[in-house]
C-alpha cells in the first residue's frame, strides 16, 4: 500500500512574496485584508477592488488590473455590503472604499496620510483609463516611499536684533518684534521666558531686543535677557510700599510673589485686624495689591496692615532688560484672568475635566454642559472634521446608488420610487447636517456670553473683596484726647506716627526735624475723618523726619502765583509755600500745604483737597 502524504494544515491568511502569475487576484475577507493592510510589517503596496453585485460587466476586472501591474502590487477583491464595512472597520477613518471601484494603498510608515482618494465606477466611466489611473497611482506612492530621506539637519540659532512692534495671542502670549538686518517680522513666546505671565508685562512697544533667532521658526529667543533680583533688599527699603500678586489665599494665611520665585506668606494678622477675618475672603488669585516691605532680625516681612489701595508706591522691577514694571495697578483686572477669548482651545474644549472654572495657567474654562436642551457636549475639532468626512462619503455613496438605481429603473421600464426615496434620504441628511451648523454656532455664541459675564463677575468680585479689605485692615479707633491743649495732643500724635511709621534701624538716621504749627493747620486736620487724619499725619512724619524715599513719591513741590509753568513761587516775606501729595488716585485728594522758612524748619499751613491752590 502507497505510503501517504502528509496534508498541510492552512495556516493564517497571508499573501505570498511573489510575482503576481501565482494568484494575480486574491480573495479574503474585508477583515483579513484590513489586517494586512494596517500590518507595520507590509512593504508592497496594494490595490482593493470592491463590485456591486448585479453591475454586469461596467465594473473593474481585477485580473486585467493583476496584469497591468505585473507584480507592482498586491491585488485584492471583495464584494460591497458587509465585507467592505468589515474592511471599513479595521481601517483608519477615511480609508475605506465601497460601491464599485478601487482605491490604491502604498506602503510605508505614513501609508495612512498618502493614501490617494477612491477611483470609482460611474456609468459612463472608462474602465480601461480608470485601471491606468490606478496603476499610477501606485507607482507614485512607490516613488515616494523610495526618495523618502531624513530632513535635512535644523540651520543653528543666530543672534538677531529688533524692535517690539505689538502683541496678538491668547492672553498677549506672542509678541511681534521687526528684525533690524533684513525687516523680516519674527515671534517671542511667552512659554520661552515665563510661562503663564503675558508678554506685554515683559515688553513695552518700540523696545529692543537681542536674541537668539531661529529662521526656520520665525521665532525669537530672549531668555538671555531675563533679569529678577536676587533679593527685595536689592529693590527696597525698609517701609516701602511695593507692588505683589496674589498666588494662592487660604484661611489664615495668604501667598504673595514680588517677582516670579520670590514667594512670601502673609498671615491674616498682617492682613487685617479684624481675627473673624479670614484671606480668601479678603484677597483673590492673581490680584496685585499693595505690601509694606519690612525687614525684621534680617528676615523680609510683608504687611497690608493701614495700606491703601492709593498709597504711593515703588515701581515694580522689570524682569526683562529695558521692559517695563512687570505689575502695574492700573492694568485692567480682568487682563490676569483668561479673555477669553482663545476662543476655547481644542484641549480646553475635550480634555479638560468637567466643570466651570479655571485651567492651570489661569485662563477660563467653559462650562460643562452648556449646549441646547437634549444635546451634549460640543465635538472636538478632529470629531468634527471626522464626522464631516463620513457625511460627506455617506451622501457620496447615495448619489452614486441614485444614478445606478436611476438607469436601472429606465432600462427595465420602472418607476423612479426608488431613486426618490433615495433623493429624499440625501435631502434628510442635508437638513440633519444644516441643523447640527445652527446648534454648534448657537453653542459657541452661548459660550462667548458666559465668558464675558464670568470675567464681568470676577471684576465685580475683586472690588467687593477691596473694599472689605480696606474697611478690615484699617487699625483701632483712635484713643480719646490726652492733652487738653490741641497742639499738644497734635505732638503727641505726629510723634506716636513716627515711631510706628519709622523702622528702628532708621529711627537715629531719621529723626524728627523742626517744625511749627500754623493757625490753620489744627483745624483743617480736625475736620477730617479718622483714615484721612491718620494719611495727613503719615505725610508730615515723611516730610519732618526727611524720609527720602517717602518723601520723593510724594512729589513736593513749590506753589506757585498761577498755572503757568514760569509763575513765580508763592511767597511770605523770604518764606516759600510748598505742596505735597497726602492721597493719590482719589476723587479731591488731599494736599498738604506747608511753608518752607528761611531760618530752616517747616510751617505746617493747611491740609486742603487739589484743586485749592492757595494757601
Amino acid at each position: 500500500m502507497p505510503a501517504r502524504k502528509k496534508q498541510r494544515r492552512h495556516g493564517p491568511a497571508t499573501v505570498p512574496e511573489t510575482p503576481a502569475s501565482r494568484a494575480p487576484v486574491h480573495h479574503l475577507p474585508g477583515a483579513a485584508v484590513a489586517e494586512l493592510l494596517a500590518s507595520p510589517t507590509r512593504t508592497r503596496p496594494a490595490v482593493v477592488v470592491s463590485f456591486t453585485a448585479g453591475t454586469g460587466s461596467h465594473r473593474i476586472n481585477a485580473a486585467a488590473l493583476a496584469a497591468l501591474l505585473d507584480g507592482e502590487a498586491d491585488v485584492f477583491e471583495l464584494e460591497n455590503g458587509s465585507e467592505t464595512r468589515r474592511l471599513q472597520d479595521g481601517l483608519p477613518p477615511g480609508l475605506e472604499i465601497y460601491g464599485s471601484g478601487a482605491r490604491a494603498y502604498p506602503a510605508g510608515p505614513d501609508w495612512p496620510e498618502t493614501t490617494p482618494e477612491p477611483r470609482l465606477v460611474h456609468r459612463l466611466t472608462n474602465l480601461s483609463r480608470l485601471m491606468e489611473a490606478l496603476a499610477a497611482d501606485v507607482r507614485s506612492g512607490a516613488r515616494r516611499t523610495q526618495s523618502a530621506a531624513p530632513p535635512p539637519p535644523k540651520p543653528a540659532p543666530t543672534t538677531a536684533t529688533g524692535t517690539v512692534g505689538g502683541f496678538t495671542g491668547e492672553d498677549n502670549s506672542r509678541a511681534l518684534v521687526r528684525l533690524a538686518t533684513t525687516g523680516r517680522q519674527v515671534t517671542i513666546r511667552a512659554e520661552d521666558l515665563l510661562p503663564g505671565v503675558p508678554l506685554d508685562w515683559l515688553l513695552t512697544r518700540g523696545q529692543q531686543v537681542t536674541g537668539l533667532l531661529d529662521a526656520e521658526a520665525r521665532t525669537l529667543d530672549i531668555h538671555a535677557l531675563l533679569q529678577r533680583p536676587a533679593s527685595p533688599v536689592t529693590v527696597y527699603r525698609p517701609g516701602d510700599v511695593a507692588l505683589a500678586r496674589v498666588k494662592a489665599a487660604y484661611a489664615g494665611h495668604a501667598v504673595v510673589t514680588l517677582w516670579p520665585d520670590a514667594d512670601f506668606r502673609i498671615g491674616i494678622a498682617r492682613i487685617s485686624s479684624n481675627e473673624l477675618d479670614a484671606a480668601e475672603d479678603l484677597l483673590t488669585e492673581g490680584e496685585v495689591v499693595r505690601v509694606r516691605v519690612l525687614y525684621e532680625n534680617g528676615a523680609v516681612v510683608l504687611s497690608m496692615l493701614d495700606v491703601d489701595d492709593d498709597d504711593p508706591h515703588v515701581p515694580a522691577p522689570s524682569l526683562v532688560a529695558g521692559g517695563p514694571p512687570w505689575l502695574d495697578p492700573d492694568r485692567p483686572y480682568t487682563s490676569i484672568f483668561a479673555p477669553p477669548g482663545a476662543a476655547a482651545a481644542a484641549g480646553t474644549h475635550a480634555g479638560a475635566p468637567g466643570g466651570a472654572g479655571e485651567t492651570g495657567d489661569g485662563h477660563a474654562r467653559p462650562a460643562a454642559g452648556v449646549g441646547p436642551p437634549g444635546e451634549g457636549s460640543a465635538l472636538t475639532a478632529s470629531e468634527r472634521r471626522t464626522a464631516l468626512k463620513s457625511t460627506q462619503m455617506e451622501l457620496e455613496a447615495a448619489r452614486h446608488t441614485i444614478a445606478e438605481l436611476s438607469a436601472d429603473a429606465t432600462k427595465r421600464g420602472a418607476t423612479d420610487k426608488l431613486a426618490r426615496m433615495w433623493q429624499d434620504r440625501y435631502d434628510d441628511e442635508r437638513r440633519r447636517a444644516d441643523h447640527e451648523a445652527r446648534l454648534r454656532s448657537d453653542v459657541i455664541r452661548q459660550l462667548e456670553s458666559l465668558k464675558a459675564e464670568l470675567a464681568k463677575t470676577k471684576t465685580q468680585l475683586v472690588g467687593a473683596k477691596k473694599l472689605r479689605r480696606s474697611a478690615s485692615s484699617k487699625s483701632e479707633p483712635e484713643p480719646p484726647d490726652l492733652f487738653g491743649e490741641p497742639v499738644e495732643q497734635f505732638r503727641f500724635d505726629l510723634y506716636t506716627e513716627w515711631a510706628r511709621t519709622v523702622p528702628a534701624v532708621d529711627k537715629d538716621r531719621e529723626p524728627l526735624g523742626a517744625y511749627s504749627v500754623g493757625p490753620y493747620f489744627l483745624e483743617s486736620l480736625a475736620a477730617l475723618p479718622a483714615p484721612q487724619r491718620t494719611k495727613a499725619l503719615r505725610a508730615v512724619v515723611d516730610l519732618v523726619a526727611n524720609r527720602e524715599g517717602p518723601l520723593r513719591n510724594r512729589k513736593p513741590h513749590v506753589l506757585r502765583e498761577n498755572e503757568g509753568a514760569h509763575a513765580p513761587a508763592r511767597m511770605r516775606g523770604e518764606d516759600v509755600c510748598w505742596r505735597l501729595y497726602v492721597e493719590q488716585g482719589t476723587a479731591a485728594a488731599l494736599r498738604l500745604h506747608y511753608w518752607k522758612l528761611k531760618s530752616g524748619g517747616f510751617e505746617l499751613h493747611e491740609v486742603v483737597p487739589h484743586d485749592a491752590v492757595k494757601p
